[in-house]
């Protein structure tokens, strides 16, 4: 299941740093070597450039197809946020002419799709339609049940229109998206852990939260075995005794929830990260999930120090099912 805390950006899903979201989605600031390199016109290129008539329709051609070899993206910008980009081009490809720079982009709506038509069709990508966009809701629910992550989604959704050559869409678009899977998958979890959990399995999950002896349950598992002498292996090996019951549990519910090796380390490290408290107060079914996972990663550290205990006394206290 998600992570219910994870932090909103404007009232969306955080998933980029503000960083992040620069490199990705916002216009490029390029130095000089780089719009030597992104400015560079092929002869194709060229033949397209000469079919447009006026200076400024030119320049918004050539800056929206170096913007796009870069970040393949098309860009609405203000000529004054860009005036480096313009003062080069003007030099290499309109040094004769001495045309009159543009304050503002006088572009007809028409002309400017037209460019970013015609850049796509050289470069061979297609614009992310509905029918692009039902697709990428597909795939980001398949990769939900790979990992919980918002991040991890996100990238595999950039692999995923990279290779079919794909115009990216917005950044508010693929946070909802991936919202929008996340709680689906939410959803499909909590009714298979209903279907699956029986009320024995329930109460023992809820022992791990409980404060009977002044000390949490899981507190105590979270801890792990300071050093490998015979106290604390014999220490984890009784640990491992009062969750075996559960061990079996979720080895029984955690293939029918059909999720990644992945997700369970995701899911069981986040019975480390968060305090009790945190995980009481999330919805019960998800705690549920986050325990199993954590118990199943667990008990299979706690199995080794039965080993090294069988080899320091000849005798083994407890196996693994």
């Amino acid at each position: 299941m998600p992570d219910k805390l994870t932090t909103s950006h404007l009232g969306r899903l955080h998933i980029l740093t503000n960083d992040e979201i620069q490199d990705i989605f916002n216009l490029p600031n390029f130095t000089d070597e780089e719009r030597l390199l992104y400015f560079a016109l092929t002869k194709i290129e060229l033949g397209v450039l000469n079919q447009s008539r006026s200076f400024a329709s030119k320049l918004n051609f050539i800056l929206q197809l170096g913007y796009f070899k870069f970040r393949r993206l098309f860009f609405t910008f203000e000529l004054s946020d860009i005036s480096d980009d313009i003062e080069f081009i003007t030099r290499k490809y309109f040094a004769d002419e001495n045309p009159e720079i543009p304050t503002s982009p006088k572009i007809a709506v028409n002309t400017s799709l037209k460019h970013r038509r015609t850049i796509a069709e050289l470069h061979n990508y297609q614009f992310c339609g509905r029918r692009e966009r039902k697709m990428i809701e597909r795939f980001a629910r398949n990769a939900a049940k790979i990992s919980g992550k918002p991040i991890y989604i996100f990238r595999e959704i950039l692999h995923f229109l990279d290779t079919r050559r794909i115009i990216l869409p917005g950044y508010s678009f693929l946070q909802d998206i991936i919202s929008k899977a996340l709680n689906l998958e939410d959803q499909r979890l909590q009714i298979t852990l209903q279907n699956k959990l029986t009320e024995t399995d329930t109460k023992q999950l809820e022992g791990l939260l409980s404060d009977a002896e002044g000390l949490y349950e899981i507190t105590n598992l979270r801890r792990e075995a300071r050093d490998f002498t015979l106290s604390e292996i014999r220490r984890e090996i009784e640990r491992g005794i009062k969750i075996k019951e559960l061990y079996q549990a979720a080895g029984e519910v955690l293939p029918a929830l059909e999720i990644s090796n992945q997700s369970i380390a995701y899911y069981a490290s986040l019975v480390s990260y968060y305090r009790v408290d945190k995980l009481r107060r999330f919805d019960k079914w998800t705690t549920y999930l986050y325990l199993l996972c954590f118990v199943h990663q667990r008990y299979g550290r706690l199995a080794r120090y039965s080993h090294q205990l069988s080899a320091l006394s000849g005798a083994p206290i407890y196996r693994p099912s």
